[in-house]
């Protein structure tokens, strides 16, 4: 909008034209204060959007009865192994008795041309622009040199090789060794580990190297070879023996899922120990909270809503009562007098103002007396559990002509009509201050001329 001047005269052109401007402005003000409700809107629309979200993933687990399944997990000797739960798994106890733990495949290379290493950064002679790797089948090459003929030493082998990402670590590391003389000296070995344990994960170098599989007898770049130490300090490649009430299993890492469903045992030495499994009913508590905290957030949201910004919008009332259906209509073709078909049922009770309520004890006491009906009622095959239900109604909510999507398109629209109007006023009010400006100023040196007249009137008759 243009500034607003005035010039030496009668009149206070710049106060006039400003209070005139005031009430101009009002259709401006008007719809930049429906554009801020209208963005308020927006706001409360995406937060609702959000907190169905969340309801409908922490019904994740409930359509599945996953959520009841949950234990905790003890092993008798913390020295020899750790457990991590997951999901699912059955109560017991567990004998693990591990043979060998499993090893990734390693070769310590500590000469070149049969001299021991005393220089890492020193170009060996002799070495190619390139080497490579077979991992799980896959031949992988590793460049060294970047042009023909750049020098290639225990260092740059080192860097190229982490670098790649192939499969295969490399370590530079350095061993002191006193002489007889007993005088010390640095040597630099070269050690190359598979980036995985087991057999499955063993590197061999090939094309053009030397390697039969085993601990000894490798070269690498054609160059670098295991001195008798070296080939001590080298290892094959092994999976991990063990037992679960007797039965065999290899794995091919030290974290083992496949032993005890519902499970993870991370295995630190060989010998025996148990794994112990309880139900856990904080673990199941915890999970339904999640369910009931999700659907109370969404209630709140409704009702912040519809005291806000969103004062009797149809949307936001529509989301609240096909949330309440859900929750009123019992699974279908389940009894309720004989077997559970609501919610009230297992202790989810809902509350006078729209929230949901956990009795744990009600909840732990149907599980006792019926675990597969306290399932069905959350998920069963026709699809008909509560919380199948829930999520049917938050998909159609949330899905492109569901009611937040309508509901921010619609916004969207008026917000965009706003912008229009907002821009086609700024323009005119901005010719208008112009005009006001310019017939002002104009009367005021009018009025000011005939001042002057005045003047000079009176000064004759004197």
């Amino acid at each position: 909008m243009a500034a607003i001047t005035s010039s030496v005269g009668a009149l206070d052109v710049q106060g006039i034209v400003s209070q005139l401007m005031m009430i101009e402005r009002r259709p401006l003000n008007e719809s930049l204060s429906r554009s801020d409700q209208y963005n308020t809107q927006l706001s409360t629309v995406g937060k609702l959007s959000s907190s169905l979200s969340a309801l409908q993933t922490a019904m994740t687990g409930l359509s599945s009865g996953r959520f009841l399944q949950v234990f905790k997990a003890t092993v008798s000797d913390g020295s020899m192994g750790a457990v991590t739960t997951t999901s699912g798994g059955s109560a017991g106890t567990y004998q693990i008795n591990v043979t060998s733990l499993a090893t990734n495949r390693q070769l310590v290379f500590d000469q070149a041309g049969g001299v021991n290493i005393k220089d890492p950064k020193a170009a060996l002679a002799g070495a190619p622009n390139q080497l490579s790797f077979e991992v799980n089948g896959k031949t992988q090459t590793v460049k060294l040199a970047d042009k023909p003929g750049d020098p290639v030493s225990l260092q740059t082998i080192n860097d190229k090789i982490n670098s790649a990402g192939v499969g295969v670590n490399a370590t530079i590391v350095q061993n002191v060794v006193k002489g007889d003389d007993g005088k010390s000296t640095t040597q630099y070995k070269l050690v190359l580990t598979a980036a995985n344990s087991g057999t499955d994960n063993e590197f061999k170098i090939v094309g053009g190297d030397s390697d039969n599989g085993s601990t000894s007898g490798a070269t690498l770049a054609k160059v670098l070879t295991q001195s008798p130490t070296g080939v001590k300090e080298s290892q094959d490649a092994k999976n991990a023996d063990l037992t679960v009430n007797g039965v065999s299993i290899s794995s091919g890492s030290n974290k083992v899922s496949s032993a005890i469903a519902g499970v993870d045992v991370d295995l630190y030495k060989a010998g025996s120990f148990t794994v112990s499994m309880s139900p856990d009913s904080a673990g199941v508590s915890k999970n339904l909270q999640s369910f009931i905290d999700a659907y109370n957030q969404v209630m709140s949201d409704v009702s912040s809503a519809r005291k806000g910004s969103m004062k009797g919008n149809a949307s936001v009332l529509d989301i609240q009562t096909k949330l309440a259906q859900v929750l009123s209509t019992p699974v279908a073709g389940v009894d309720p007098v004989n077997s559970v078909a609501y919610l009230a049922q297992v202790g989810i009770s809902l509350q006078k103002d729209g929230t949901l309520k956990l009795d744990q004890t009600k909840f732990n006491d149907a599980v006792k007396k019926d675990q597969q009906a306290v399932i069905n009622l959350f998920g069963n095959n026709a699809n008909t559990g509560f919380a199948q239900r829930f999520n049917t109604a938050i998909n159609d909510m949330l899905a492109p002509s569901g009611v937040i999507e309508t509901s921010k398109a619609s916004i969207n629209s008026r917000v965009n009509t706003e912008t229009q109007l907002q821009s086609s006023l700024k323009s005119r009010l901005d010719s208008k201050q112009n005009q006001l400006l310019q017939q002002y100023t104009s009367l005021n040196k009018t009025l000011a001329q005939m001042q002057a007249g005045s003047n000079s009137l009176f000064n004759l008759i004197k």
